[in-house]
Order: C-alpha cells, then sequence, then structure tokens
C-alpha cells in the first residue's frame, strides 16, 4: 500500500465562510459530473438501471494556479491551507494549483475511489480526466506522479451527506466527517487516499431523469433546479443541495524537470507495455479523446485489468527507461 499522509483537521478553514458560500450562488449554473467524468458512479452495494446520471454537478473555480472566477483566491491562497499542508507533508513547497466545487443533489453514497493525479508534464490543465486515470491505473508514470494536498470543506446540514474515507487504505477503518459542517476543513492527499461521499438526503429516493447534458441552476426563489433542454427535471430547497469546496497543491518536488512528460513519451511508454503484452493495438491520431483509445487503456489498466504490484514496480522501471526515447516505434 502507497504511503497515505495522516489527514489534517482545519478549523476554522475560512476567515469568512458566508462569503465563501455565497460564490456558490453567483456563480451558478454547474454542469453535471458527468460531463466531466462518464465513469462517475454509485456504490458498488447499490443497483441502478445501466447509463443512469446521478444529480452531481461541478464547476472549477482556479486551475493553473489561476482563479478563473471572482472570489476563487480567497480559497486558492487561504493561509490555513498552505500552512497545514507545510506541516503534514513536511516541506516549505506548496504551490496551489486548483479549486474544484461539487453540488449534489439528494442521492445515493458514491463509489469508494482515488482523486484523478496529476505528473509532471501532464496535468488536467492539457489532458482529460480519464486519460489521466488510465495513466495512474497503469502504474507506469509513478516515477512522475506529483504528489498533492488536497483540502475538503463543506456546506450542507441535511441528512447524510458524509464524507466518508480511509486514511489507513481500503485493509483499514473508515472514517466521516459527518454533518452538520461547520467552518472546518480536511487536508489529506486524496489522490492517493480512498474516499467517497455518503448518500445524500433520505436513501433511496427517487433520481431525477436526465444525462450529461443536465445543468443545475439557481432560481430567483432561493431554490436550485435541474434543468435540461429547457425543461425543470427536478427543483430542491436550497437546504436540501449539499456544497463541498476541493483546493489542491503540489507539495514536495513543486519545480520544473527536465525529464517532464510530453504526450509523445507517454504514448511510447503506453505503446510499449501494451507490446510486451502482446496485446493488438492502432496507435490513434488524436489519443487524448479518441473514445476507442480510451476504451482499451481502461480495460487494459482498470479495475479489473491492474498490474500486481510486483509488475508493477519492474514496470516503473522499465517505463522511465522507456521514456528517455522520446520518441514511438
Amino acid at each position: 500500500m502507497p504511503f497515505i499522509a495522516k489527514p489534517m483537521r482545519i478549523e476554522p478553514a475560512f476567515d469568512d465562510r458566508a462569503l465563501v458560500r455565497a460564490l456558490f450562488e453567483r456563480h451558478a449554473p454547474y454542469r453535471a459530473i458527468a460531463a466531466y467524468a462518464p465513469d462517475a458512479g454509485v456504490d458498488e452495494a447499490h443497483e441502478h438501471p445501466a447509463g443512469t446520471v446521478l444529480p452531481w454537478f461541478r464547476a472549477d473555480w482556479a486551475v493553473g494556479g489561476k482563479p478563473l472566477i471572482d472570489g476563487a483566491e480567497l480559497i486558492l491562497h487561504n493561509k490555513r491551507y498552505l500552512e497545514a499542508a507545510r506541516a503534514v507533508f513536511g516541506t516549505s513547497c506548496v504551490q496551489p494549483e486548483f479549486v474544484v466545487v461539487n453540488l449534489n443533489a439528494p442521492g445515493p453514497a458514491g463509489f469508494r475511489h482515488l482523486d484523478v493525479p496529476s505528473f509532471h508534464g501532464a496535468t488536467r490543465g492539457h489532458y482529460p480526466l480519464p486519460f489521466l486515470d488510465a495513466m495512474r491505473c497503469s502504474g507506469l508514470f509513478e516515477p512522475w506522479r506529483v504528489v498533492h494536498a488536497g483540502a475538503l470543506a463543506w456546506f450542507y446540514d441535511g441528512a447524510g451527506g458524509s464524507f466518508d474515507y480511509w486514511p489507513e487504505g481500503l485493509e483499514g477503518p473508515m472514517r466521516s466527517e459527518q454533518p452538520p459542517f461547520g467552518n472546518i476543513a480536511l487536508l489529506s492527499d486524496t489522490d492517493s487516499m480512498y474516499h467517497r461521499i455518503g448518500c445524500v438526503g433520505t436513501p433511496g429516493v427517487a433520481l431525477p431523469r436526465i444525462s450529461a447534458a443536465a445543468q443545475l441552476h439557481r432560481d430567483a426563489d432561493g431554490s436550485w433546479v435541474i434543468i435540461e433542454g429547457g425543461e425543470a427535471r427536478a427543483r430542491y430547497p436550497d437546504r436540501a443541495i449539499r456544497l463541498s469546496v476541493l483546493w489542491k497543491a503540489a507539495v514536495g518536488d513543486c519545480g520544473e524537470r527536465a525529464d517532464s512528460l510530453t504526450l509523445d513519451r507517454i504514448m511510447h511508454i503506453l505503446a510499449t507495455d501494451l507490446k510486451e503484452r502482446r496485446l493488438e493495438f492502432q496507435l490513434p491520431s488524436a489519443p487524448l479523446t479518441d473514445g476507442a483509445w480510451i476504451s482499451l487503456l481502461k480495460r487494459v489498466y482498470g479495475p479489473g485489468g491492474q498490474l500486481t504490484a510486483a509488475y508493477a514496480a519492474t514496470k516503473v522501471i522499465s517505463a522511465t527507461r522507456a521514456g528517455r526515447g522520446g520518441r514511438l516505434e
């Protein structure tokens, strides 16, 4: 099991919690998470019709260390987060990278997962999330992985809506932060620590009929409305929506690296490994957006086909050597 930094509770999380809360209304509407990450799903223990899109919504408020909305700088440069990250990870180098917000309507628990990672030379600023996730699952790019401190804060006082996490790995006990959430945040490495959102609202609540094209709007009366194709698919009182803010910063090895990944090197490493596995494949002309290529990577490197620990260790070494070639064969 990889090393997981011990989570730290930060209280208070914000100088002005109400001001951060108000940003959610100001910057609506929000896109469905399914538009960002098509594989987002419910807990493995729950059964739902194939293709179910959960009423979960998301927005980027800061990317690449730069605010995208007015007010995001209050979160991106939060001194309490910076100090906690230095303490937990034992480093003076903490480089804030992005702020992501999530809005969850009533629905089932999410599945246990790790956040999408970043690598030196390959980040969400230029690479789609499914591709980055496949890179992590392959185990081939660990020498380039960027370690992140991640701070999560919540705004929700209703039923359910816990943040469940496994600080000692999936073999260890589950811990939870429960509503009502005060002015707190939890700082950890969510790229390495499994976690999930608990059931929001009453268990077994009916889900709205939506697709990845749905958006969550703020109505003039203060309620939240899911709209798709010009039609209101569901309406919720303000208190029913669970809000969360995720802050992330690179820690430790923050500087530029001479051996940073390029798309050409990534493809060379992947192609070399697939050849060694004796798999038939065709290199796509647009690998970041080619659905068939990304599906292949998921099949080979996803949960059902992940590398064993021993095999991954040898592949990391060979991948580092292969990556130095820099050209596709």
